[in-house]
Parts: structure tokens; sequence; C-alpha cells
């Protein structure tokens, strides 16, 4: 329950920054840059005593998430809110699938942050392509 209380709270607050940075960035740079940060976590996490096959699983997926987020910036900016959700299952993957050792709060943690804020950016971002 903490962990989910925790969620909330820090998905709030991404999004609290992300409207007092649209002000100074557009929304798009500050979605994709969270997208880029949140995929290296986990390449973080498989340097703590994990085998090297998980370091190099982690990295090529840090890889593909960050090249997510830079089609994003420069195609389409849903592509970048759809990242942020797709990360969302990975986290999901580490609790039953994907063996790295992390914390066991962190999966479900993270999903809820990474379902609510990428729901978040892509209401921002249909709302944008909506405008005149």
């Amino acid at each position: 329950m903490t962990s989910f209380i925790a969620a909330l709270a820090c998905s709030a607050f991404i999004i609290i920054v992300a409207e007092w940075l649209a002000t100074i960035i557009t929304m798009r740079f500050y979605a994709a840059a969270l997208l880029a940060a949140i995929a290296f976590i986990y390449v973080g996490f498989s340097l703590k005593d994990n085998p090297p096959a998980l370091v190099l699983l982690e990295c090529t997926i840090a890889l593909v998430f960050f090249f997510a987020a830079l089609a994003g910036v420069m195609r389409n900016h849903l592509l970048i809110a759809g990242g942020i959700m797709l990360h969302g299952v990975w986290d999901i993957l580490h609790g039953y699938l994907v063996p790295t050792d992390i914390p066991p709060y962190w999966p479900l943690f993270c999903f809820i942050i990474d379902i609510i804020t990428g729901l978040y950016f892509l209401l921002r971002f249909r709302n944008i392509h909506k405008q005149p």
C-alpha cells in the first residue's frame, strides 16, 4: 500500500513539473527526457551482482526506449506517451520474467507511475494535435 501511495505522489509530482515546465520548454522534450531517463534505471540495477547477459539485455532495452523518445521528438509525440506506457509493461515483466536483481516493490511502483504519466502525456499530446 505504501508503494502505491508513493507511486501516486511521484506521478502527481511529475505531472506538476510537466505543467510548470511547459511554460519554459515544450512538453515533448520533458516527456522524452523522462522516457530516456526511466529506461536507464534498470541498467543501474543490472550492474549490481547480475550476470553480463542481463546487463546487455537491460542496455539493449534502454536503448530501444531512448530511440523511441528520440523518434517521438522528431516524428510523433504520441510515440513518447506510448513508450512511457510500454515501459510500464517492461516494469511488470521484471516482476515475473526478467531476473534482474531489483527491489521487490519496484515493478508495481514504476508500473503505476508509467501508466499514469503515459496516459497524462497521451491526453496532453492529443489535445495539442487537435488545436487549430
